[in-house]
């Protein structure tokens, strides 16, 4: 497949409706790339980040969230494209994680870039695996999750 995005979104408000999250616990940015198997995520990290330790490290559990908002980036703007500009975002939930590896902890001003790939798709149920690196291409996490959505 190929990038169906004319161009990279990055306009906060416009993502920000495409994913259940709200401030502060948005933890994606931009949309890099999406076709029908794939998205690529951005996040440039800061200090406001709820999920940014005191000694300006993303922590495990930001990452984790990334990879699992980006998830909701790729339903979200699906719906988007297939079902109209007004449909709410689907809410779900992690159902598992395996094969997650936290490589490094970046730091505040890394932009992260989050690639969900999905491996199998049956009703509700996705199954995807994910890699985060930085702009520099650096692996920094991995993992594999099964996310369900809940709101039909």
């Amino acid at each position: 497949m190929s990038n169906r995005l004319e161009d990279t979104i990055s306009d906060i408000d416009f993502i920000k409706k495409l994913i259940p999250q709200k401030d502060p616990f948005v933890m994606i940015d931009k949309l890099l790339y999406f076709d029908t198997d794939k998205v690529i995520s951005g996040l440039t990290i800061t200090s406001e980040n709820i999920l940014t330790s005191s000694d300006n490290y993303f922590t495990e559990g930001g990452l984790v969230e990334n990879m699992a908002q980006s998830i909701a980036l790729h339903r979200g703007y699906r719906g988007y494209i297939n079902r109209g500009k007004d449909e709410k975002p689907k809410t779900g939930f992690i159902g598992s994680i395996k094969h997650a590896t936290i490589h490094s902890l970046p730091k505040v001003g890394t932009e992260l870039l989050t690639t969900v790939e999905i491996i199998a798709e049956i009703m509700l149920v996705s199954l995807v695996k994910i890699e985060v690196r930085d702009e520099e291409g650096k692996l920094i996490a991995s993992s594999e999750m099964k996310t369900i959505i809940v709101d039909r």
